[in-house]
């Protein structure tokens, strides 16, 4: 699971500065960016915060971090066949 990223790229989309945006999260921008860059596991009540100021459904967010290596390797392929599809109508929450 990428979360860190996939904050990072729907903060970036949505204009955000990191400072700006750690602050209106209630975190300092240093916390922000470990999450950001994966260095640090945020708690559910902070991805809960980033979620609503992102305005994207923390289930989107989740699903929008999804790798391959969190997929069973049983289902990988059809994983990787539906991604590009579920992540286009996914698009539309950012």
């Amino acid at each position: 699971m990428d979360i860190g990223n996939t904050i990072k790229k729907i903060r970036i989309k949505k204009g955000y500065k990191q400072n700006e945006f750690a602050e209106k999260c209630q975190l300092t921008q240093a916390y922000l960016s470990k999450i950001e860059n994966n260095q640090k596991e945020p708690t559910i009540n902070v991805l809960k915060a980033i979620a609503f100021n992102l305005e994207t459904p923390l289930p989107v967010l989740f699903f929008h971090s999804l790798t391959v290596d969190d997929i069973e390797p049983k289902k990988r392929d059809a994983f990787e066949i539906i991604l590009p599809s579920i992540k286009g109508m996914i698009e539309s929450f950012f």
